[in-house]
């Protein structure tokens, strides 16, 4: 009977192992089916990151199934990344967790992007999925830059706008909306609304843009409210992609500030030439008072009508203000007397007639004595000396004499 029973007992045994045996092996098709349909690199890795076995998937073919068992993962993950996917591996052994992880793989010249999950298998292995993410990672990337981009174009100073190929605006950042005045309204509007230029000049304008893949230029751009704006606009073709026709971007910068700057910079310029005139007017023109009554005015440079007639103002307002009855009119440093400047002397002395004043010509040296004398002036009633020095001498000398004879004859 206990024969009878153990040979029971073995029989229940191996029956119970061919169910498990049944179990694993519809397990084992179940696996294998459903790594056909997954696009995913499927394997099982122990925790030190050797490939224990890598299942066929439509990725994976049978035969590089088969070779890619009993290697290291360090063959194909990037370098700085294989320490962090055995340490996933580990922390879901040790956890008894799924772990995840995104990794780059280098295969030959070209790199992508995988992301892993993991789950404990055995003491010692995992089941490791993961499946290629290189392209939405690209794309999540490009997204990102797209973002950026259109955030930086949206705060821009200058005004940026897009328009197909027949000039239809179909986007404005803010600056340019904000530039014609339009706001929202800017896109829909084309290209000859906005700029003011004859239509088949603008439209030659965009034909050669996109015959050259650029243009740059000046043009006015109407606001809403009928004033223009002065503005420096660069074009550039944006090709056609992915089923969109061709565009072109165009750049406008306001260059009213600019012209502005520059007018307020000549204004300021000129202010400063003028008060140097003024200056130079004052230090070129002055009045010497000598003695009571005798005054001497040395004019050095070019004697040209402007400057003659600022002398001659200058002098009269000082005969009348402080009584001069002598004035002596140096002209040593003049150079180039000629016949304008000669009847410049001439009026200086009749208008000082005119006020009383006896006008005294000094510093006149043989060149321009032959010049006066070639020209014909007419210096009658003009006292003439050859040097200042001499003309102050005769200017002070009667006053000396008519001051001494008084006090002779006292005496």
């Amino acid at each position: 009977m206990s024969d009878e029973r153990s040979f029971k007992a073995i029989e229940g045994e191996v029956a119970a192992l061919r169910k498990r045996v049944a179990e694993l092996e519809g397990a084992q098709e179940k696996l294998e089916a459903l790594c056909a349909l997954s696009p995913a690199f499927i394997a099982i890795i122990d925790r030190d990151g050797i490939v224990r076995k890598t299942f066929a998937t439509p990725i994976i073919r049978a035969e590089m199934a088969n070779r890619e068992a009993e290697v290291s993962m360090a063959s194909v993950v990037r370098k700085d990344y294989v320490e962090r996917c055995i340490a996933v591996i580990r922390g879901s052994l040790e956890q008894r967790t799924i772990g995840n992880l995104d990794y780059p793989i280098v295969v030959g010249a070209h790199e992508g992007w995988c992301q892993a999950a993991c789950k404990p298998l055995s003491d010692d292995t995992v089941l490791w999925v993961a499946r290629d993410i290189t392209a939405q990672r690209q794309l999540a990337l490009a997204q990102a830059e797209l973002r950026d981009f259109q955030a930086l174009v949206e705060s821009a100073p200058d005004g940026v706008c897009l328009a197909f190929q027949h000039g239809t605006v179909f986007y404005a950042n803010h600056a340019f909306r904000a530039m014609t005045g339009h706001g929202d309204a800017t896109v829909g509007k084309r290209l000859v609304d906005l700029y003011l230029d004859e239509q088949h000049q603008l439209d030659a304008i965009v034909l050669r843009c996109f015959e050259h893949g650029s243009w740059q230029g000046t043009l006015a751009l109407a606001q809403h409210d009928g004033r223009t704006l002065p503005c420096q606009v660069s074009m550039v073709v944006l090709a056609g992609q992915a089923g969109r026709p061709p565009a072109v971007a165009t750049i406008a910068r306001d260059m009213t500030p600019i012209h502005d700057a520059e007018r307020e910079r000549l204004a300021l310029q000129e202010q400063v030439i003028q008060a140097q005139q003024d200056a130079l007017r004052e230090l070129s023109t002055p009045l010497v008072p000598l003695a009571e009554g005798v005054v001497a005015v040395p004019l050095i440079g070019t004697l040209d009508r402007s400057r003659a007639q600022q002398a001659m103002e200058k002098l009269l307002d000082g005969i009348v203000q402080h009584q001069f009855h002598t004035a002596i009119l140096d002209v040593t440093g003049v150079k180039d007397v000629d016949a304008e400047s000669a009847d410049a002397l001439l009026r200086i002395a009749r208008a000082a007639r005119l006020l009383g004043a006896q006008l005294m010509l000094t510093g006149i040296g043989p060149d321009t004595a032959q010049t006066l004398v070639d020209l014909g002036v007419d210096l009658s009633g003009i006292t003439t000396r050859s040097t200042l020095q001499s003309g102050i001498a005769h200017a002070l000398a009667p006053r000396a004499g008519k001051a001494a004879g008084p006090r002779s004859r006292a005496s």
